[in-house]
């Protein structure tokens, strides 16, 4: 498993004032299940920038904790709002084919899915060959059957 980022969900933030004088600090920035919150660690405030470093981390780490993270099958069901399908992991696609002067454009419904190893997995089915309701029903059939596969959880 991948280490994680220690400084992740933290960033850095130095201006300038009219003087030419450099001020700092840290911003933890963390969403989890639609729930946001962003908190600023001055340099100043904490007693320099580690100090304050810690402090963000601290903090960051309290809201791990407290805000539970959506599992990956939670993930996988969990529709996004720019889906136009209805079904997750399902679109349609256009392929657009240019040859000199012409353009010939062929339609596909794409089922995508990661595999148990963690690699995107895509199945496509074309709307010319199976036709419209055919090619989107066989796209969820392989979206289903490619999660089911991978156990993952």
């Amino acid at each position: 498993m991948a280490r994680k980022n220690p400084r992740r969900n933290i960033s850095r933030i130095e201006t300038k004032n009219d003087a030419g004088r450099s001020f700092g600090g840290w911003e933890v920035r963390i969403q989890r299940r639609g729930r946001k919150t962003a908190k600023y660690f001055g340099d100043n405030l904490f007693g320099g920038q580690r100090k304050s470093l810690l402090a963000a981390k601290e903090f960051r780490d309290s809201l791990e904790r407290a805000w539970q993270k959506y599992t990956v099958k939670e993930l996988a069901r969990k529709p996004s709002i720019r889906n136009r399908s209805g079904v997750v992991g399902v679109r349609r696609h256009k392929q657009i084919d240019s040859r000199g002067d012409y353009e010939f454009h062929y339609w596909y419904w794409v089922a995508q899915w990661t595999d148990g190893h963690g690699r995107r997995r895509t199945r496509s089915f074309s709307v010319s060959v199976f036709g419209e309701d055919e090619a989107f029903r066989l796209a969820k059939e392989a979206r289903r059957t490619g999660v089911n596969q991978a156990n993952r959880g």
